[in-house]
């Protein structure tokens, strides 16, 4: 075979070989690319803002006299109001002052260079703590005065108390007793504080009198409870509160 006829059929092997190709290509058609779809999911994960949180829980304040202050008590942790607190699960804030009252005020000196505030005028005190508790006890001081006195103080201690602290669950607990001879004016407060309790829409808590006639309650001055004794006052009021209709 001469180089000329060679490269001839060369040449035409060549164009062959194209042409083929050629149609190949057009008999699988385009090439469609595979749909892009969008997805939905966040590209991170959210970060969840804090939820806000509510009014923070307040403690429980005590207002009261010389047996809510804990005066006999071996160690403050020992005294009826810081054994209730634990229980309710509060921080204890304690505003009881030896010898007060409904009226009557502390000693002079009993409170610093002054005389500690009656019960009336340590509203403002409790108001300050923010509590969400508040358990009023006393009254055993103001037996021997003005009657018309004892129901006013009331009233306004606990009106004011239900205004200023509207959130608040506050109780009074009847005046309590010793093991001196109860005097007849001690009915009369009782039923001043009753009276004030209703009117004002507080919670009454009626525990009777744990301490009375019960020496191995009391310290020896008779006036006051030992520590078993502050523990019998706690389970009462705890009772009292249990049994309540918000307790």
């Amino acid at each position: 075979m001469n180089e000329r006829l060679q490269n001839g059929l060369m040449a035409g092997l060549l164009v062959l070989t194209l042409v083929l190709v050629g149609f190949s290509l057009r008999s699988r058609g385009p090439e469609v690319s595979a749909p892009q779809t969008r997805s939905t999911a966040p590209t991170s994960a959210a970060t969840p803002s804090p939820t806000p949180s509510s009014t923070a829980v307040g403690p429980v304040v005590f207002l009261g006299d010389s047996v809510a202050e804990g005066k006999s008590a071996s160690r403050p942790d020992r005294r009826w109001t810081a054994l209730v607190a634990v229980e309710l699960g509060l921080k204890e804030v304690n505003l009881g002052h030896t010898r007060t009252g409904y009226v009557r005020t502390g000693p002079e000196g009993s409170c610093g260079d002054t005389a500690c505030p009656n019960f009336e005028d340590s509203v403002p005190s409790v108001v300050a703590a923010k509590p969400s508790v508040v358990v009023v006890t006393g009254g055993g001081n103001d037996t021997g005065t003005d009657p018309e006195q004892v129901a006013k103080a009331a009233t306004a201690t606990l009106a004011a108390l239900e205004k200023e602290l509207p959130d608040a669950d506050i109780y009074v607990v009847n005046p309590w007793w010793d093991l001196r001879p109860q005097p007849e004016s001690l009915k009369t407060v009782t039923d001043a504080v009753i009276a004030a309790a209703k009117s004002s829409g507080v919670t009454y808590l009626d525990t009777g009198q744990p301490l009375v006639g019960k020496p191995d309650l009391m310290v020896a001055s008779g006036t006051n409870p030992n520590d078993t004794g502050h523990r019998t006052l706690a389970d009462a009021v705890l009772k009292a509160i249990e049994a309540a209709p918000n307790g």
